[in-house]
């Protein structure tokens, strides 16, 4: 069953990664797409400030003229004659036609005739400030380009010759060298065409006063298919060595279950034939010790290490067994505080051997009583107190310490030892899983003793915390109190 589901999630992952990267792939080429949009409207902008650029030229040139008819330097009829961009001139005072050119086209004379009933209909459609009305300007009207300007009563224009200008931007577009495909159109009359039409197109219609012009830019899209096989075979690819990645995991992972197994068994056969001889030791050197109780000293501290030493080889045999089949938890109140003070006394006697002074350090009242289950309190415990033996002899000394906090017991063993690394705090709860540094150079041990430790903590509702101190390394036991009815009465 954990095979199918590891299968079928191992098949999500690459459905998920599949659709992520085709996704990329898309947006991708749209925004290359965008990004080629975005610079044809940029040249297209660039073509249609040029047009405008011209008419301004245009404009500046035209005012000089009527400066210069101002001032008296020419006539109309001459400037006609000499400028051949203009086609036809007027003038209106005090909305009295003074001056007209080309006075036998109808279709002129009648334009001219509503500019001088209506001077009005000059001013451009965007010029919204009725108080600061322009003086001079551009008009259009069906096929009449105007250029006017009014001082007082008085209104001069210019009609602009539009085959002459667009010649003019004939040759502009000539000397520019333009790549670009587009074409330029006034109303149905094309003007001007460069390159050829793709699907692909821009249009615009130019600013007042050439508003019935049109200005249509062509480009050509990139050739995605190509890039849609190269992006779809680097995610196959990808998609390919990530698979590859996740079975040479998985195989190295069931791997390693495989060999922990392995060794958990054998470990665990080996240590249930250690059982009746550690039996038989601790017996005979307690009736041993009964019988030698009048010696002098050393004999019965000695026999003291002997009994202390074959319980903890017990215990750890116990833990062995533990790990591959969890002992069953036998629930009943127990006094907290005596057990503490036992765990001292048998521990106080081998850490005085190795030069460690243990400091029993009780914040709660003497008989502090819990539903827990004994054993598994004194086999974690022992195993905090058997590890600060062990790596932690050059602190000289170690706290075991009982407190309560908030309906919490808090059981700690604290060494002056040279700590643990911070990014390996939370390996040392892995099986078979030892620090390789110079703290357990030379110090025997399976790496288990705190797995079992963190099993029997789960299993009493209890957690596990370690911190680094400064010195040493504080294991505390945190359990949440739950008091037996029997005992409160």
């Amino acid at each position: 069953m954990k095979k199918l589901a590891a299968i079928l999630s191992c098949i999500i992952f690459v459905m998920a990664l599949s659709y992520l990267g085709w996704r990329s792939i898309e947006h991708e080429v749209l925004m290359r797409q965008h990004q080629q949009r975005m610079l044809a409207q940029s040249r297209l902008e660039n073509i249609k400030s040029s047009i405008e650029s011209l008419l301004n030229q245009r404009s500046v040139y035209l005012i000089s003229l009527i400066q210069l008819l101002e001032k008296g330097a020419g006539t109309f009829d001459n400037l006609l004659q000499s400028q051949s961009d203009i086609k036809n001139a007027f003038e209106i005072r005090h909305n009295n036609i003074v001056y007209i050119s080309n006075s036998n086209d109808l279709q002129w004379v009648k334009f001219v005739e509503s500019i001088k009933y209506d001077n009005a209909i000059l001013i451009p459609p965007n010029s919204s400030n009725e108080l600061s009305l322009p003086t001079s300007g551009w008009y259009q009207s069906y096929d009449h380009l105007i250029f006017w300007s009014k001082k007082g009563n008085i209104i001069k224009g210019f009609e602009l010759s539009t085959i002459k200008f667009a010649l003019d931007i004939i040759r502009l577009f000539e000397d520019q060298s333009i790549d670009d495909n587009f074409s330029l159109y006034e109303g149905s009359k094309q003007i001007y065409v460069h390159g050829h039409s793709t699907i692909n197109d821009i249009n615009v219609m130019l600013d007042y006063p050439l508003q019935n012009w049109q200005l249509t830019y062509y480009y050509l899209s990139p050739n995605f298919v190509t890039f849609y096989w190269l992006g779809g075979g680097i995610l196959f690819l990808f998609i390919v060595l990530v698979i590859g990645i996740v079975c040479y995991v998985y195989r190295e992972y069931t791997r390693a279950i495989r060999l922990a197994k392995q060794q958990v068994s054998f470990v665990g056969q080996v240590s249930h034939e250690f059982k009746t001889p550690l039996t038989n030791i601790t017996l005979y050197s307690e009736m041993l010790k009964e019988q030698l109780i009048d010696e002098p000293f050393p004999v019965p501290e000695y026999l003291d290490v002997i009994t202390s030493e074959s319980q903890r080889l017990t215990r750890l045999v116990q833990n062995v067994l533990n790990l591959s089949k969890p002992a069953k938890q036998n629930f009943k109140a127990v006094n907290l505080t005596l057990l503490i003070e036992r765990v001292f006394q048998t521990f106080n006697p081998v850490l005085k051997t190795k030069s460690l002074q243990l400091n029993l350090i009780l914040n709660s009242n003497k008989n502090h009583t819990i539903f827990t289950d004994e054993d598994s309190v004194m086999q974690i415990i022992s195993n905090f107190l058997s590890n600060a033996e062990k790596y932690a002899v050059n602190g000289k000394n170690v706290d075991l310490s009982l407190t309560t906090n908030d309906k919490q017991t808090i059981i700690t063993v604290r060494d002056y030892g040279r700590g643990i690394p911070k990014h390996l705090l939370k390996k040392i709860f892995k099986p078979f899983y030892r620090i390789n540094s110079s703290i357990t150079e030379g110090i025997s041990g399976t790496g288990i003793g705190l797995t079992i430790a963190n099993q029997l903590a789960q299993q009493l509702q209890g957690t596990i915390k370690v911190t680094n101190e400064n010195p040493g390394t504080a294991f505390s036991l945190i359990l949440t109190e739950h008091v037996h009815e029997d005992f409160n009465r």
